[in-house]
């Protein structure tokens, strides 16, 4: 299966950071800033490499093999079809809805005597019902994966995201400043069967050095970020030298394409732990912190963009339980807009831009609607109100 990328216009780097970046406000020790409810609330959890990562073995774990299918939205990335591509299974298209929700009855349709799991995504962090889809897989003996890459944090009736299915994964690297970083969790399956090896020293290096150098380049850190710079022009020349001892290898990568922005699936990078630096980053960061900031600058984002004449907030309220991933805005005329905007290093993307060659009208319209009239702005923790109000001046200008 290809995904249609074939006029891809490469952007300046964006202006202000697409996603959080490490700052003074980041880390508490206090465990209590961590109590909330989230994917981490399962009883069994495992950190990964990434999110894509944590699906394959997902579906590893369960068995899932040649011949099997495994029911995936219509609305996706390629990283959620390549874990599936890897257990040499093949993907089944569901439909799904205007607003983002799952179409049950499509889903019923697509079942056969081969469909071994289904996976279903909390776009954007708002949080699916789950109850039909969940007794369907109970009736049939299917396993459900709870892909909550766009919802780490939240619940949904008071359940906690990622609680319900037979496995949830996320993607650690869009909630908080680290380099690389999924979870694996489930509260139906023991994990420990799943080995894992650690990352090797040059990754542990290039993560550490990773954080520490976008948050300087976003200007955190004050006074301490120009005395960090020169530490990291010591880390250039050991960077270039450690590409120059491998540059006559053929090798593992060193760090997985997740890490550096691309959708595809490194199989080398699949049974490996997230890098120390990474991890601590996670374990120590302020929970509840990261989920007021994110409701606050959505809501922000909401009331300033609400008006426009040519778009309009992909969802009508933010759900009191949900903690957002991005601010989605419905454009109704996109293309000329979304160039001008990432031209102008507006943070700006489209989920789903690049959808299966499989994917059409007839299949499922929502789809080919959403990924190219949806645009997603960061609505993240680490974002300053400066910030904020050039992204939303740039977006009324663009859009109107």
């Amino acid at each position: 299966m290809n995904m249609q990328q074939n006029n891809r216009v490469f952007y300046p780097s964006p202006a202000i950071p697409l996603a959080p970046v490490l700052s003074e406000k980041s880390i508490k020790l206090s465990s209590k800033s961590r109590d909330v409810k989230s994917i981490l609330s399962n009883s069994e959890q495992i950190h990964v490499t990434s999110g894509r990562a944590g699906i394959a073995l997902a579906l590893e774990h369960a068995g899932v093999t040649e011949n099997d299918e495994v029911l995936i939205p219509a609305y996706h990335c390629e990283s959620m079809i390549s874990p599936v591509l890897w257990r040499v299974a093949t993907p089944v298209f569901y439909q799904i809805n205007a607003d983002t929700s799952i179409n049950d009855d499509d889903i019923l349709d697509k079942i056969t005597s081969s469909t071994k799991a289904i996976i279903v995504t909390h776009y954007f962090g708002r949080i699916q019902n789950l109850c039909k889809v969940k007794k369907l897989c109970d009736e049939n003996s299917i396993v459900l994966i709870e892909d909550c890459a766009h919802a780490f944090f939240g619940s949904k009736d008071g359940v906690p995201v990622g609680t319900v299915g037979d496995y949830s994964i996320a993607s650690s690297m869009k909630f908080f400043p680290c380099f690389d970083g999924g979870v694996l969790a489930s509260s139906k399956h023991s994990l420990n069967t799943i080995a894992l090896e650690s990352q090797p020293a040059s990754l542990q290096l290039k993560s550490f050095f990773n954080i520490v150098e976008r948050a300087i380049n976003y200007g955190r850190f004050g006074f301490l970020g120009k005395f960090l710079k020169a530490i990291l022009k010591v880390k250039e020349l050991t960077w270039n030298s450690i590409k120059r001892l491998r540059k006559s290898s053929v090798s593992t990568a060193i760090s997985p394409s997740s890490s550096e922005g691309g959708y595809g699936l490194d199989q080398n990078w699949i049974h490996k732990n997230t890098s120390t630096p990474s991890l601590t980053t996670i374990k120590k960061s302020d929970y509840k912190r990261i989920i007021s900031k994110r409701r606050a600058n959505y809501e922000k984002l909401h009331t300033a963009l609400a008006g426009l004449a040519n778009a309009h907030p992909l969802f009508d309220a933010l759900d009191k339980e949900c903690v957002p991933l991005v601010f989605p805005l419905f454009v109704n005329s996109p293309e000329q807009a979304f160039d001008t905007l990432k031209r102008q290093g507006v943070p700006i993307w489209r989920f789903g831009e690049f959808l299966d060659e499989e994917i059409n009208q007839e299949l499922c319209p929502n789809s080919m609607t959403l990924s190219s009239h949806v645009f997603q702005f960061p609505c993240h923790q680490e974002l300053t109100l400066k910030e904020l109000d050039w992204m939303i001046e740039k977006i009324i200008l663009a859009i109107k």
